[in-house]
């Protein structure tokens, strides 16, 4: 499917929901995108001191899977800011364009299958004053609201840890493995410039010997997945441009259960 059909089909409802003093809703305009870009650079860049090295000279984040995507935007009703943003890529989008934006950390098998039922989500950020409450449950909101329109079955994507000692994130595999959260039909292993290192086993068996104190390594988002029943689709990747540990997800939404389903994405 044509990008210019998707958009019509959302874009006819484009507000999605309002919550206090937020909307959310799908970038209908250029300046509504580039609102989101910039949002993305201050968090990434300015906040973070991470991000791409080319978003520094314009000023905005942007990358060239951007004008194949949809993007979902939650902007404060009183100054017309946008403080939250996610990237929504159709698998019917991507396969006749550049493919997936995941595809360029990791080798996957599987995904040819589910390319056309399958949404690939990313770059998500809120500003730094908005990260609990409203804005956060409007961004499940969104991902729920994409999901019943598209009706698409799969959610996959690189959900990132916020620390970057090569210890936590195998010891987080060896976690996720532990408790079987491998998935089956889509697998992958990092390419060659981002295959994470492996640091000595005496490294990685420390934090296995605390697990409580591994699992708070884990963000709000990444642990939001895991209670819907994502699936881990393989060894951990690093990110130096962006300078986090990544992880291939896949979220199989016919089989999230329902208490969850409402707690996280009910609107």
């Amino acid at each position: 499917m044509h990008l210019q059909l998707l958009k019509e089909k959302f874009f006819s409802r484009a507000v999605i929901a309002e919550r206090d003093q937020f909307v959310i809703k799908f970038a209908e305009t250029e300046d509504e995108v580039r609102k989101a870009q910039l949002l993305r650079y201050r968090v990434f860049n300015l906040e973070q001191g991470k991000g791409l090295d080319t978003a520094d000279s314009s000023g905005i984040d942007i990358d060239e899977f951007d004008e194949h995507c949809l993007h979902l935007i939650i902007y404060e009703k009183n100054s017309g800011d946008v403080v939250g943003t996610y990237r929504m890529h159709f698998g019917i989008v991507a396969k006749n364009a550049l493919g997936f934006y995941s595809s360029r950390e990791y080798n996957l098998q599987g995904l040819d299958a589910i390319m056309d039922d399958c949404l690939e989500v990313g770059r998500s950020c809120v500003s730094p004053e908005y990260r609990t409450g409203a804005v956060v449950a409007l961004l499940w909101n969104g991902i729920a609201e994409t999901l019943t329109r598209s009706k698409v079955h799969y959610l996959l994507g690189c959900v990132s840890l916020e620390n970057t000692d090569p210890a936590v994130g195998w010891a987080m595999y060896e976690y996720f493995m532990s408790k079987n959260l491998n998935a089956e039909i889509l697998t992958g292993t990092p390419v060659e410039r981002f295959k994470l290192a492996v640091p000595p086993r005496a490294e990685i068996d420390k934090w296995l010997a605390e697990p409580v104190k591994l699992q708070k390594e884990i963000p709000p988002l990444f642990k939001g997945y895991l209670r819907l029943g994502t699936k881990i689709c393989g060894e951990p990747a690093m990110d130096d441009e962006f300078g986090t540990i990544d992880f291939m997800i896949l979220l199989d939404t016919r089989k999230v259960p329902e208490r969850y389903w409402r707690h996280f994405l009910a609107p």
